[in-house]
C-alpha cells in the first residue's frame, strides 16, 4: 500500500475438478474495483487487484494465501471449497481476509477471516425446514438427502440434515456422492424403491443437473426437489432443461430477475459485463461484490491512516450488512449465519418467488452441533 494505491488480492477456485467453479467471485471483485476506481478509489487511492487461483485444493489455497500475504494489503471476495488450507497462513501474517464466504470450520475460526455471506457450519436457518414442512407436510417424513462427498459439501450436508431433523424431518435415505461419479441411476432407483417423496441435494449446480436428469430418466417425480443457493445459476437452467423444471431453492440474496427494482444489483450486473463481457453473474459473485463494497466502505471510513489492524477492528463492528439491499442481513462481525431466507422455484425455465412476496422470511437459528 502506498499513498497513491492500495493493492488487494482475491484467491478463488478457478481450476480443478470443476473448472471455473468460483471464477465469478474473482470477476465480481474485478468489477467492483473498476467501479470504485471510476468513483475516485478509496480516499483518492487507486485500487489494484491481484488474482490468484486456489485450484480447488487446500494446498492451492495455502499457496495463494502466502502470496497474498506478501503482495497485498488484504484478501477480498475470495471463494474456495478447501479454504482451510490458507487459514493458518492468513492468521499468522495478519492479512484482513474479507471473503464472499468462509466455508470450512478452520477458515471460519480464523481471527482475520470474515464473510459477507456470514456462515457457521453448525448454524442453519430454521426458516428453511419450517417452510418445506409446512408446504409439503407428510412428504418430509419420507425424505432423502444426497450430498457431494468432497470439501465443504460433506460437512455442511451432515449439519443441514441434523438441523432439518430438529424441525421434524425424517431422512429415510442418506447418500454421499463421489465428485467423479457420473452414474446417478442407482441412487434414484433406491429412492424409488423406498418411496421417497422429498429430495434435497447439496453440491454444485453441475452435479445437481446429473441427479435431476437421472430422476427424469427413471420416471421418479418426488413432491419436491430442493437445492441450496449454489444452483441459482443460469447454467443450471440451461444445461438441465426440462429435467430441472420445478426445482426449489432457498436463497439469502436478492434475485437477478428483480434487478429493475434493485440499484445495487444493477451496478453488479453492469460492471461485471464491462470487465468480463458475457460472464455469468452468480450467487457467489454477488457476495464477492458485497465483500469488495464493504472493504471500500470501511477503508474509506478509516481514511489516510489505514492499517490492517484498524480495518479488522472495523469489520468486527459490522452487523446486519446487506450491501445496500443486495442480500439478506448478515452479521459479518459476529460470524453468524443469517436467519433470513427466501424461497424460489424454477417454472418453465424462469425463477419465480414462492415466499415471501418480497424481502425475507426470518426465524431462529438451529445449532446442529456439527462443525461448530
Amino acid at each position: 500500500m502506498t499513498s497513491e494505491a492500495i493493492t488487494i488480492a482475491n484467491a478463488s477456485d478457478i481450476s480443478g475438478p470443476q473448472p471455473g467453479i468460483f471464477e465469478s467471485a474473482q470477476q465480481a471483485v474485478e468489477a467492483y474495483v473498476a467501479y470504485a476506481n471510476s468513483q475516485g478509489g478509496v480516499c483518492g487511492r487507486k485500487l489494484n487487484l491481484i488474482g490468484y487461483d486456489s485450484r480447488t485444493d487446500a494446498g492451492g489455497d495455502q499457496q495463494a494465501t502466502t502470496q497474498a500475504c506478501e503482495r497485498a494489503f488484504a484478501l477480498v471476495g475470495s471463494m474456495a471449497a478447501f479454504d482451510s488450507g490458507g487459514a493458518r497462513t492468513a492468521q499468522s501474517c495478519g492479512i484482513p481476509d474479507l471473503r464472499a464466504a468462509a466455508v470450512t470450520p478452520g477458515r471460519q475460526d480464523s481471527r482475520v477471516t470474515y464473510g459477507t455471506n456470514s456462515t457457521k457450519v453448525n448454524l442453519f436457518a430454521a426458516a428453511v425446514p419450517d417452510y418445506f414442512r409446512s408446504r409439503f407436510g407428510g412428504a418430509t417424513k419420507k425424505a432423502a438427502f444426497l450430498y457431494l462427498n468432497a470439501g465443504t459439501a460433506a460437512i455442511n450436508g451432515r449439519s443441514i440434515m441434523r438441523a432439518h431433523e430438529q424441525r421434524g424431518f425424517t431422512w429415510i435415505y442418506k447418500q454421499a456422492v463421489d465428485v467423479t461419479d457420473f452414474n446417478y441411476a442407482p441412487y434414484v432407483v433406491e429412492m424409488k424403491q423406498q418411496g421417497i417423496r422429498f429430495v434435497e441435494f447439496m453440491g454444485t449446480h453441475q452435479h445437481a443437473v446429473r441427479l435431476a436428469k437421472a430422476m427424469r430418466q427413471q420416471g421418479f417425480r418426488p413432491d419436491a426437489f430442493v437445492l441450496d443457493p449454489t444452483s441459482y445459476d443460469e447454467r443450471y437452467v440451461r444445461t438441465g432443461g426440462s429435467a430441472v423444471d420445478g426445482t426449489y431453492v432457498f436463497i439469502n440474496s436478492a434475485l437477478f430477475e428483480e434487478a429493475s427494482s434493485n440499484r445495487e444489483m444493477r451496478l453488479y450486473l453492469s460492471w461485471l459485463n464491462k470487465v468480463a463481457p458475457g460472464a455469468t453473474p452468480t450467487w457467489f459473485g454477488l457476495f464477492a461484490w458485497s465483500a469488495a463494497k464493504l472493504f471500500v466502505r470501511l477503508a474509506g471510513e478509516i481514511g489516510a491512516d489505514l492499517t490492517r489492524e484498524k480495518l479488522l477492528a472495523k469489520v468486527r463492528g459490522v452487523h446486519a450488512w446487506t450491501a445496500d439491499g443486495l442480500h439478506a442481513p448478515h452479521d459479518v462481525g459476529a460470524k453468524r449465519t443469517s436467519p433470513c431466507v427466501a424461497f424460489i422455484q424454477l417454472r418453465n425455465g424462469k425463477w419465480v418467488r414462492r415466499a415471501p412476496a418480497r424481502g425475507w422470511t426470518c426465524g431462529a437459528l438451529l445449532n446442529s452441533g456439527i462443525g461448530g
